[in-house]
């Protein structure tokens, strides 16, 4: 449909409701019960001007409805839209408060949390949250040791009533179920801590407790994103959770309980200093390189002598000239034989003769 066809529908259409409203009977001075207001006057056009609106050279907008009614305001007319409320909110990208606020105290620490992930301050997303409570879900229903975790920004600080052994002891001690605790700070996983039920240190070094927390430190610090740092440390994790489970399945869950002394070990994920670890980790690939060379050099040794003993060696048989009318050899060894096995060595000596001495005269006979 051309532009034109539209203007002058759009004209028509007004033009009749317009029309319409012109027939009905007068509208009275304002009284009680009646309008303050009286209809405007119908816009008219001239021939030209419908001409143009035909062919689409004039175009009817806004401006036909710009006249107002005298004497009424038009924000009278309308009721006003209720304010919406509006949550408080961090703005994104910016630092959380370095104390957390009195209203989240409770949701961490007043109880024993009902989900896996604590993040009462949102510093989640929906999503991301519904995906780390997901996985903790699928942990807890496949290993003997529960992991909770904690959420708090980068920079903030627990209060002493968020003492993570506090805490501990008193919502995670009760009952037979292992748990493992962990405060873990958004975007610097380094300052994570991290408490265990006192039966797993029966059977498992505090150290390999640590070196799980460095570990899963370490496959978070492989990602930028905060959320995906967080999913690599629980990953991983979860991965040393399983081994220490291993562990524990060879005692029993009576043998657990008399063996725990009840006592908590909190453990960080600080590594050692820089030249320590530098130190550590040259002696750790010299204590490699060496047990290579051992290897190579053993095994070498080996096929060395293992060729040696099939090597055969043939030297050559050279004619010598009689020396003092004697077949001579020099530095050639003699071997010796006795004939008779029964008669004592001192009755044989005189009939003794070298082997080589015998294959001399052999040959000497041959020659001639």
């Amino acid at each position: 449909m051309s532009s034109g066809r539209i203007s002058l529908l759009v004209v028509g259409t007004v033009a009749l409701r317009w029309g319409l409203l012109a027939g009905q009977e007068p509208v009275p001075s304002a009284g009680e019960g009646e309008l303050p207001f009286a209809w405007p006057d119908l816009p008219s056009w001239t021939p030209e001007e419908l001409e143009m609106i035909r062919e689409g050279e004039l175009s009817l907008g806004t401006a036909l409805f710009e006249e107002t009614i005298e004497g009424v305001d038009s924000a009278e007319l309308f009721e006003p839209l209720p304010e919406p409320e509006v949550e408080f909110e961090f703005p994104a990208g910016t630092d959380y408060p370095v104390e957390i606020g009195e209203e989240f105290l409770s949701a961490y620490f007043a109880g024993r949390p009902a989900s896996y992930l604590v993040d009462p301050q949102g510093m989640l997303s929906m999503q991301e949250q519904k995906d780390r409570q997901a996985f903790l879900d699928y942990h807890a229903g496949d290993s003997r040791i529960d992991l909770y975790i904690y959420l708090f920004d980068k920079k903030q600080h627990v209060p002493p009533e968020g003492e993570m052994e506090t805490i501990f002891k008193r919502h995670f001690l009760r009952g037979n179920g292992l748990s493992a605790l962990v405060y873990y700070y958004l975007e610097d996983p380094g300052r994570s801590t991290l408490v265990m039920s006192p039966q797993v240190y029966t059977v498992i070094n505090p150290n390999a407790v640590k070196g799980a927390l460095i570990y899963a430190k370490q496959q978070a610090q492989l990602k930028s994103d905060p959320a995906s740092q967080l999913e690599n440390f629980s990953t991983g994790l979860s991965i040393r959770l399983y081994g220490m489970e291993q562990k524990l399945a060879e005692m029993s869950g009576a043998d657990l309980l008399a063996e725990a002394s009840g006592e908590l070990t909190v453990v960080d994920a600080e590594e050692k200093g820089p030249e320590e670890a530098l130190t550590r980790e040259v002696q750790v690939m010299a204590g490699v390189t060496a047990a290579s060379v051992l290897v190579v050099l053993g095994a070498l040794v080996a096929g060395y002598r293992a060729n040696q003993r099939k090597k055969v060696y043939l030297f050559p048989e050279i004619e010598v000239e009689p020396q003092l009318a004697a077949p001579y050899g020099a530095g050639v060894g003699a071997v010796i034989q006795f004939r008779d096995a029964t008669l004592p060595p001192s009755l044989q000596k005189d009939d003794q003769e070298p082997d080589y001495l015998r294959k001399l005269a052999s040959r000497a006979r041959e020659t001639r």
